[in-house]
C-alpha cells in the first residue's frame, strides 16, 4: 500500500510539473485549431509578442467561445462592444465596483444579484423613472434610502415597487 502511495504521489507530481511548465511554453500560431485561429485572428499580427500565459490564457477562452451557442456569443459581443465605449474613467470605476462586488460575502453578492434581477424584470418605463429618482437625490438622500431599503424585508420592498 504504501508503494502504491508513493507511486501515485509521484505520478501526480509529474503531472503537476508537466501541466505548470507546459503553460510557461509559447504556443504557435500554426498549432491551433482553425476554430482557435479563426476566433483569435484579430490577435495573428501579434501573437508571437504575447506572454505564453496570456497566449494560454486566449487559446482557452477560445475554445470556451467556440462551445458557446449563438446567443451567448451575441450577449459577449454585445457586452464587449459596451464596454470599449465607456471612458477610461467608466472603466475604472466600474473595476472598483466590481472589487467591491467581489469582496462581499456570499449571501451579501446573492441578495445584490436577486436585487439587480428584479429591477431588470421590471418594465423599462419603471427603471427609467427609477434611474431619474435615483440621480434627482442628493448623496445624503441615497445613503438614506439604500439604509431604508436594507432595513425592509423582501415583501416591503415588494409592496413599495408595486406601488410605483
Amino acid at each position: 500500500m504504501r508503494k502504491f502511495i508513493t507511486i501515485f504521489t509521484l505520478f501526480t507530481a509529474l503531472l503537476i510539473t508537466e501541466q505548470v511548465l507546459s503553460q510557461d511554453k509559447v504556443i504557435a500560431w500554426s498549432s491551433l485549431t482553425p476554430v482557435e485561429q479563426q476566433t483569435l485572428a484579430p490577435l495573428q499580427n501579434n501573437w508571437q509578442k504575447l506572454s505564453p500565459e496570456r497566449q494560454a490564457k486566449l487559446r482557452n477562452n477560445a475554445q470556451r467561445w467556440s462551445q458557446m451557442d449563438p446567443q451567448q456569443q451575441a450577449k459577449i459581443k454585445q457586452n464587449r462592444k459596451r464596454w470599449q465605449s465607456l471612458t477610461p474613467e467608466q472603466r475604472e470605476q466600474l473595476k472598483v465596483k466590481r472589487a467591491k462586488f467581489l469582496e462581499m460575502n456570499p449571501e451579501q453578492r446573492q441578495r445584490m444579484q436577486q436585487a439587480f434581477k428584479r429591477f431588470n424584470e421590471l418594465p423599462p418605463e419603471q427603471r427609467k423613472q427609477m434611474r431619474q429618482r435615483f440621480q434627482d437625490m442628493t448623496p445624503e438622500q441615497r445613503k438614506q434610502m439604500r439604509q431604508r431599503l436594507r432595513d425592509m424585508t423582501p415583501e416591503q420592498r415588494q409592496q413599495l415597487l408595486r406601488k410605483r
